[in-house]
């Protein structure tokens, strides 16, 4: 199988690059085009979108024209297209026109159906492709009616290269890890929550930049400390007694990527309740649940105080990532075979 894998790969962190790594593994053949640089020009036409100006986003990574000159040269059993805000709607016509056999997949980890995701680039070049996977299970008539063709959602994945439990000593314990952490973006909900443990007396690390350094002085329970990524992210779920699984409100999930990747590193998620949680991992047994900041307080109290309990859960937790496939791999392997079978 010959694919052409078209992502943003400037991190090793970055979710793209691990998805990518797994097209390597099925590939008989993978060619790379990295479409994440991104300089100033880029963020001002994004600002004007959601604005409401239709303005495209600029490929400041030349992809457009690296995906023809591709095209030209070699025959492609897939293209995938990563995050694909600045692949145009003429060169996936280009495609259809020299290599009409190529499947043409699209994937994006975020909510495509809000503004704030997409592009006038996007939105054009929706209708050519032949296979659009989306994690949001609640979009996929929305997506149909911006002219997505073949829709299927797949859940969230994991990187088993990169995410698994890591080896960690006293030093980094100490400094990643305690009783109860989050690691990400600030929001007010989220954010309202950890401060409801920290009020009660429950020790709380913050893994985060941005807004969270408003709040260092809030609490003795609080600890922020700066954002971690790549191999440290890893490491901190893996030190964490309890890792926090926020799910972020202005997209409307019912799962993220850490719903994967807590368990995946060996680590005790505690994460909002959720039909799709409740089908990904059982509750009391392979991850806990909460629904309100009363419940979050008693759960994290009583987990804390029943270590064996707790690691029972975080061990049956990884356990289930690796029984039912939510690894990139396995995952991914499903998505090909999928779109292969329906030609």
């Amino acid at each position: 199988m010959n694919i052409l894998s078209v992502g943003w790969f400037q991190k090793v962190s970055n979710t793209s690059l691990h998805r990518h790594w797994a097209l390597e593994k099925y590939g008989d053949d993978v060619d790379k085009i990295d479409a994440g640089k991104h300089t100033l020009k880029y963020k001002i036409a994004y600002h004007l979108f959601q604005k409401g100006i239709s303005i495209p986003l600029p490929d400041q990574s030349n992809a457009n024209q690296q995906i023809k000159s591709l095209i030209k040269k070699k025959n492609y059993d897939i293209l995938w297209i990563d995050k694909g805000v600045t692949i145009n709607k003429n060169t996936l016509q280009y495609v259809k026109n020299n290599s009409p056999k190529t499947k043409i997949i699209s994937y994006s980890p975020d909510n495509m159906a809000l503004r704030h995701n997409q592009s006038f680039n996007y939105l054009q070049s929706l209708p050519y492709y032949d296979f659009v996977f989306t994690n949001k299970s609640y979009i996929i008539e929305d997506l149909h009616k911006l002219g997505a063709k073949n829709v299927k959602f797949i859940h969230n994945m994991y990187e088993s290269s990169f995410h698994f439990p890591r080896e960690i000593s006293d030093h980094e314990n100490k400094r990643l890890g305690g009783d109860v952490g989050f690691i990400g973006a600030w929001e007010q909900e989220r954010c309202e929550s950890i401060l409801h443990l920290a009020h009660n007396g429950v020790q709380v690390k913050v893994l985060g930049d941005g807004k969270w350094k408003d709040y260092e002085n809030t609490s003795p329970n609080l600890t922020i400390q700066p954002g971690v990524f790549s191999e440290e992210y890893s490491k901190a779920l893996s030190a964490f007694k309890i890792s926090l699984c926020f799910l972020r409100k202005m997209n409307f999930d019912q799962q993220t990527t850490r719903t994967m990747e807590i368990p995946a590193c060996g680590g005790f998620m505690m994460a909002e309740r959720t039909q799709e949680h409740l089908n990904l991992f059982e509750e009391n047994k392979e991850a806990a649940y909460f629904s309100n900041n009363e419940e979050l307080l008693k759960l994290c109290k009583y987990y804390l105080a029943n270590d064996l309990e707790r690691e029972k859960i975080a061990k049956a937790g990884l356990e289930r990532c690796k029984s039912s496939g939510y690894s990139n791999q396995s995952t991914i392997k499903k998505m090909l075979d999928w779109t292969l079978e329906n030609e």
